[in-house]
């Protein structure tokens, strides 16, 4: 079961990295190729593919990996995964005759005519196909088809990327390009999907089934979606209120900041498991405590050395004009790091098994940061959207970490970590401080800078800096996966 456990997890945390890491090559030819403005209606675009099928999927991605293996039988699993798939298939189409007249508002209106209307039209199609791809290549998970996952996966993003590039580099189609090479190629890995997980489909709908699957996916939509519109609630802000080239400037540095999660996708995957099959130990509080320590210094140093060094990175990346967009990326980052601390430590939630506290921990959350953004980027542009998601971030994991303490009780020496974050986000907004130039001497001084930053939190946080750690590590791992 572990060795099967480990190679499953391998493949799903490959595919992950592959996927971001094909979008940040992305980065240096699209800002060549694109001016902000365009940049920033490929972003606001593509969440609209993201955030469109949370609400008409009705969450059944989480019905079905909640009852499929739960099922009595191969022909209660076919029902659930038919029902599910068909639903998705057809819950579009009563919308079909709105897509003209809606194409047209979003493109002109919306958009502020940056994009054509055949463009929105294809943005519509490319939802309607990603919604179907979710849900089959999320049932290759729940059958177990690990490596058919990742060949669908990983031939996905590199189809949809290299069809993109050659649509906007030689025949200049710019967004409509890069919208249309994600069509082709989520619509060729969506029907190898169905494909694989053959077996699991028929042309039965059961609406029994489907109404069984609602009743428990439904109250998950909006907790589902607070979340997300937290992280996207400030790029349609910025567009409202300062126009796509913002929204561009802003939608680049959240890609470097993005970059943590290649950190934060391997631990989340290693660590909850663990707290569900540990937490009833007798020394399980006080293990968990020296995970978060190590956990907090590892995102501190990536904190502060990818703030440090945002302008350097986006340079390299991308233009001058983009690279202004570094001023979001310690924000940004710090944000990042709340929201996982959020999901990740406040498991005295899950325990206790109190999901609904999630959903209003979220929608709390939500309304915190839509009326801040609304407030702080009149005054201080994609600055304060970067710094409503912070102060809504904040709200959301201070609150969750109380609550969770309540039900689980771990003993965090918070006067500590308290001073490691006070410290990280005061040395990552340098940047803002002093004027550091692009010479040998100031790049070394923030080097030097983080050396003696990452030493300060080690001692703080009692992290032992010994490279022979990681051999012990890997040995206890071993031991326990025997």
């Amino acid at each position: 079961m572990y060795k099967s456990l480990l190679k499953d997890a391998s493949l799903y945390s490959i595919s992950s990295l592959i996927a971001r890491g094909f979008s940040l090559i992305t980065v240096p030819i699209y800002t060549r190729l694109l001016k902000p403005a365009d940049y920033g209606a490929l972003d606001l675009l593509s969440y609209l593919v993201i955030l469109v099928p949370l609400i008409m999927g009705a969450a059944l991605d989480q019905a079905l990996a909640r009852f499929y293996n739960d099922a009595a039988d191969d022909n209660e699993r076919k029902r659930i995964s038919s029902s599910i798939l068909l639903y998705t298939v057809f819950i579009f189409v009563p919308f079909i005759p709105l897509a003209l007249p809606l194409s047209s508002e979003l493109a002109h209106g919306w958009l502020k005519g940056q994009v054509k209307e055949a463009t929105i039209l294809l943005v519509f199609l490319l939802i309607w196909i990603n919604a179907i791809y979710t849900i089959t290549n999320n049932q290759l998970i729940y059958s177990f088809k690990s490596r058919q996952f990742a060949i669908c996966s990983i031939g996905n993003t590199v189809f949809s990327v290299s069809t993109g590039f050659l649509l906007v580099a030689k025949f200049r189609l710019g967004v409509h390009g890069i919208l249309l090479g994600q069509l082709l190629g989520i619509s060729v890995f969506t029907l190898l999907s169905l494909y694989f997980g053959r077996i699991n489909y028929s042309l039965h709908f059961d609406w029994k089934t489907l109404r069984r699957m609602m009743a428990f996916s439904l109250p998950l939509v909006p907790g589902t979606l607070a979340f997300y519109l937290m992280q996207y609630v400030d790029r349609y802000a910025i567009n409202q209120m300062s126009g796509l080239d913002e929204v561009g400037l802003y939608g680049i540095g959240a890609r470097v900041a993005s970059l943590i999660n290649l950190f934060l996708m391997g631990f989340q995957g290693a660590w909850n498991p663990v707290i569900m099959s540990t937490y009833r130990e007798p020394g399980a509080p006080k293990k968990f405590r020296v995970v978060f320590n190590y956990y907090l210094f590892v995102v501190c140093a990536i904190l502060v050395g990818l703030s440090l060094f945002g302008k350097e990175i986006l340079l390299v990346l991308t233009t001058r004009t983009f690279s202004q967009g570094f001023i979001v990326i310690p924000l940004l980052l710090l944000a990042a790091i709340l929201s996982s601390i959020g999901q990740y430590f406040t498991y005295g939630i899950l325990i206790a098994k109190k999901s609904g506290l999630r959903l209003y921990l979220n929608l709390m959350a939500l309304v915190i940061n839509a009326v801040l953004v609304y407030v702080l980027i009149p005054r201080f542009g994609m600055m304060g959207a970067a710094l409503a998601t912070v102060l809504a971030f904040v709200f959301l994991t201070v609150v969750g970490l109380a609550l969770s303490q309540r039900y689980y009780h771990v003993p965090y020496r918070w006067r500590k970590i308290i001073t490691a974050a006070v410290v990280a986000v005061m040395v990552s907004n340098l940047v803002f401080m002093v004027d550091f130039e692009l010479t040998v001497r100031d790049e070394l001084a923030k080097i030097g800078l983080i050396l003696v930053v990452l030493l300060f939190f080690a001692r703080l946080l009692d992290i032992k800096l010994d490279p022979r750690l990681l051999g012990r590590a890997r040995a206890s791992l071993a031991t326990q996966v025997k």
